[in-house]
């Protein structure tokens, strides 16, 4: 979309949310009321008051009263010259394609571009995919749906560390299993340049139920999480009410009942979280593609952080 159609959209009035002001394009002609959230590499991301929608916008297209204020907020950010570094062995994974690695008893597939392989400041996100059930990613060149962050259009827009492990079995991701993804995670975190605030979690059917159950079992790890077709356990609600979640759900799915999301968005609403809802009336199960290829859903995880 271009950013003059963006903006002609953007209309909304001052709030007292942090880092809210009002932008302006280049010729003045329109404005928006927007959080700022990050600049990088000519480009700022900002959150829009009016629904909480990100956009990432050409700095040069802004006023330049906006450039200017961005620029001081980049020289007012933490000191961070030397940024962080990927250490030897993960650096060589680091190669612009799914590569194939394993650690605490479990397989995976791990991407990342090169240029990854050091960071300028806090570092880049972390986005955990969890597939569903009889889910081979170690086969196919690129692993399924995880591979839709990986695409060319999307990767250039949102750079990340993009991580897909094998369940060994069909019982589910809990257990150890859950653990040894916990453990996989923290040991990126110590090796790759990762921002520790930035780590997302997604995942399809059993990968779904396995989103809710690491999100309830790690809060305070995960930065956002999306259950896709899957399911929880409503008494854990209260353990991540505080994250944010975004919940998907067919209708008429025949393999994992809508109820059991809809049960889950409710515990956690009841106990003070505000979840986000998507439930397709005419959707079965097969709706993994359909949540991961919409834009808005992108925009919105990585606006996240904690």
């Amino acid at each position: 979309m271009k950013f003059w159609i963006i903006l002609a959209a953007l209309l909304a009035s001052p709030t007292a949310f942090a880092e809210m002001r009002e932008w302006k394009t280049a010729d003045g002609g329109k404005t928006i009321t927007a959080e700022y959230i990050r600049s990088e590499d000519g480009k700022v991301t900002i959150l829009r008051k009016r629904d909480r929608r990100t956009f990432t916008l050409d700095l040069d297209k802004l006023s330049e009263e906006d450039q200017a204020w961005v620029k001081q907020k980049e020289e007012e950010a933490p000191a961070g010259e030397d940024g962080k570094e990927a250490d030897e062995e993960f650096s060589k994974l680091l190669s612009g394609e799914w590569e194939r690695h394993e650690g605490h008893d479990l397989k995976y597939r791990i991407f990342g571009d090169r240029k990854l392989r050091k960071s300028k400041d806090a570092g880049y996100p972390l986005l955990i995919y969890l597939h569903g059930r009889g889910g081979d990613v170690m086969t196919p060149k690129e692993p399924w749906q995880a591979n839709v962050f990986s695409k060319k259009d999307n990767y250039h827009k949102r750079e990340c560390f993009i991580i897909s492990p094998q369940c060994p079995d069909v019982n589910g991701w809990n257990g150890d299993k859950a653990n040894n993804v916990v453990k996989i995670i923290e040991e990126l975190v110590k090796k790759l340049p990762i921002d520790e605030k930035r780590i997302y979690l997604t995942g399809y059917s059993m990968g779904g139920f396995g989103t809710f159950h690491l999100l309830a079992q790690e809060p305070k790890l995960f930065a956002a999480g999306i259950p896709i077709a899957g399911g929880g356990h409503p008494s854990t609600a209260e353990s991540f009410k505080k994250v944010p979640a975004w919940v998907f759900h067919g209708a008429k799915d025949p393999t994992v009942n809508v109820n059991l999301s809809r049960l889950m968005v409710e515990a956690l609403k009841e106990a003070g979280g505000e979840p986000k809802y998507t439930e397709y009336p005419d959707g079965d199960h097969g709706i993994a593609d359909q949540v991961l290829k919409d834009e808005d859903v992108h925009e919105w995880l990585f606006a996240q952080s904690r």
